[in-house]
């Protein structure tokens, strides 16, 4: 269902079901860590309509936790380097975060 075309030799490292939230658009869908980029993949209203962002790994200025409410530690925020803010609600946050830092300074 949730499907996006990968570049020569990209592979997928991380894959879970997500939230997301940018610019006042909040969607429900799948985020993917692969060796080159974020992408999350959703769809709005029907199956027919899908939302595609993505995030180059050498794009990432900035990647923070966050919380929902305050309390539950579920939400990773990218800031890319044009500034633009994305947040997602995601299990295992911390992981998450490490996954993509380490991806981060391996494609740098």
């Amino acid at each position: 269902m949730y499907s996006f075309p990968l570049e020569t030799d990209e592979l997928i490292l991380r894959k879970s079901h997500a939230s997301y939230t940018c610019q006042g658009d909040v969607l429900s869908g799948a985020l993917y860590l692969t060796d080159r980029r974020l992408v999350f993949i959703g769809y709005i209203l029907s199956i027919d309509n899908k939302y595609m962002d993505e995030v180059p790994l050498t794009h990432i200025k900035a990647l923070l936790p966050e919380k929902t409410f305050f309390i539950i530690p579920n939400v990773l925020k990218v800031i890319t380097i044009k500034d633009k803010t994305i947040k997602f609600i995601i299990e295992n946050r911390n992981d998450w975060l490490e996954a993509i830092n380490r991806q981060v300074t391996v494609s740098n």
